[in-house]
C-alpha cells in the first residue's frame, strides 16, 4: 500500500503529467518527421525533373534560334558590310560634268546584293539600332536593275529561281555603259568581280556549314535527351524524357532551301580613259558550277513551307509534359499510381514579326527561345 500510494502521489506531480502525453506524443513526433523527410525527397526529385526538362527544352530550341539567326545574317546584313568596302574604290564618267561613283553603286543598282534602309537610293546606312525589329533589308528596284532579273521576284516567302541557262546580271549595265569600268591592268573590273564572288562563294559556305551542324544538334532531338540525361539519375540515356522528346522533335524539322544562281554576269567598259569613251560595256559571264568546283552561287536561303508552319506554332509555345519516377518512401506507399506525377512547361520561339519568319524575305536575326510554366 506504501507503494502504491507513492505511485499514486507521483503520478499527481506536474512532471508527470507533462512525461505522460509527450511519451504518448513521441511515435506521432517520429512519424512527422518521417513524413516530413518523404516530402522533402518527393519535392526534391519534382525539382530536379523540372529544371531537367526546362534545361533540355532552353538548349534544344536554343540550337533553333542559333540556326535562323545565322542563316538570318548570311542572307543579307553580313555579304553588305562585307561588300560595303567597294564604296572606297571610285570609277570615272565617260562624259564630263558627270559625277564620280563607286564600285559598290555599280553592284548594289544592279541588284548585286540588298542593303538596310531605310536609304535606298544611296544604299549605304549607319547600322540599325539594337532595339530595331526591322531593319529594311532589300534589294534596289531602280531602273537601272536589268528589267529581265527584277529583284522583287526574288524578294518573296517562296521565290523561284531563274533558269540554270539564263546568266543573271549582278550589276548595272547601264551604268557600266557610262563609267570607266574597265578590266585592263590599270581597272578596278576584275579585282570587283573577284571580290564579289569571293565574298557570295564564302557566305555560301557558312550556309552550308551552319546548315549542317543544325541537322546534326537536331537530330533525333539529341540535346534534348542529353540534357535532360546528365540532369536527372533515374533513368538510361536510351530512354531518358522519352515523351517530352517525342513532343519537340516534329518542331525541329526545320528546312531552309538556298536560292543559287547557276550562271552570272557581269560587265566591263570596252575602253579606258587614256583611249577614250566608247560604245559601252560588254558582257562577262561566268557559270559558276565550272568556277565553284560544281557548286552554284549562293545568294540566300528562305524557308520552306513547312518550316514556316511550324514555326507559327513555335511562337504561340508547344508544351512539354514529362512523367518521372517518384523514390521508395518509408510507407511503402505507390505514389506514382496515384497521383502519376510529372513536369510541364511551355516552350517559345519567336521574332518580331506576326508570321514569325524573320529568315527571309527582310531578313531579321533576332529569334529568341522562352520557357513558360
Amino acid at each position: 500500500m506504501h507503494i502504491y500510494h507513492q505511485l499514486v502521489g507521483k503520478w499527481h506531480e506536474k512532471r508527470a503529467q507533462i512525461l505522460l502525453p509527450a511519451v504518448l506524443l513521441a511515435p506521432i513526433f517520429i512519424l512527422v518527421v518521417y513524413l516530413l523527410f518523404e516530402t522533402a525527397k518527393v519535392s526534391m526529385t519534382k525539382v530536379r525533373q523540372q529544371f531537367a526538362l526546362d534545361n533540355s527544352a532552353y538548349s534544344q530550341m536554343s540550337s533553333v534560334s542559333t540556326y535562323l539567326n545565322a542563316i538570318a545574317m548570311v542572307n543579307g546584313p553580313l555579304p553588305y558590310r562585307v561588300l560595303q568596302s567597294m564604296e572606297e574604290v571610285k570609277v570615272d564618267p565617260k562624259s564630263r560634268g558627270d559625277d564620280q561613283i563607286t564600285v559598290f553603286d555599280l553592284f548594289y543598282k544592279g541588284g548585286g546584293f540588298p542593303v538596310i534602309g531605310p536609304e535606298y537610293e544611296k544604299g549605304l546606312n549607319p547600322p540599325p539600332p539594337a532595339e530595331s525589329t526591322n531593319w529594311g533589308l532589300r534589294y534596289y528596284d531602280g531602273e537601272e536593275v536589268d528589267e529581265n532579273f527584277p529583284r522583287s521576284d526574288w524578294e518573296k516567302e517562296n521565290p523561284s529561281p531563274p533558269p540554270d541557262d539564263k546568266p543573271v546580271p549582278v550589276m548595272s549595265k547601264k551604268m557600266v555603259d557610262d563609267y570607266y569600268f574597265t578590266a585592263d591592268s590599270n581597272g578596278q573590273a576584275v579585282s570587283s568581280i573577284v571580290q564579289y564572288i569571293e565574298t557570295y562563294a564564302r557566305v555560301g559556305s557558312i550556309y552550308k556549314s551552319q546548315d549542317y551542324v543544325y541537322k546534326e544538334v537536331s537530330k533525333n532531338a539529341v540535346m534534348f535527351r542529353e540534357a535532360y540525361y546528365l540532369n536527372v539519375n533515374d533513368c538510361k540515356r536510351s530512354e531518358c524524357a522519352r515523351q517530352s522528346s517525342a513532343q519537340i522533335r516534329p518542331f525541329l524539322d526545320i528546312r531552309t532551301i538556298p536560292f543559287e544562281l547557276a550562271q552570272i554576269e557581269f560587265y566591263a567598259a570596252e575602253a579606258s580613259r587614256r583611249i577614250g569613251a566608247s560604245a559601252g560595256a560588254y558582257e562577262i559571264p561566268f557559270k559558276a558550277v565550272e568556277l565553284l568546283n560544281g557548286e552554284k552561287l549562293f545568294q540566300f536561303a528562305f524557308l520552306d513551307p513547312t518550316s514556316r508552319s511550324k514555326l507559327k506554332t513555335l511562337s504561340r509555345g508547344i508544351l512539354l509534359k514529362q512523367p518521372f519516377k517518384l523514390p521508395r518512401n518509408y510507407f511503402n506507399i505507390n505514389l506514382e499510381q496515384k497521383y502519376k506525377p510529372y513536369v510541364r512547361n511551355r516552350v517559345v520561339l519567336a521574332c518580331p514579326r506576326g508570321s514569325n519568319n524573320c529568315v527571309w524575305p527582310n531578313p531579321l536575326p533576332k529569334y529568341n527561345v522562352k520557357l513558360e510554366p
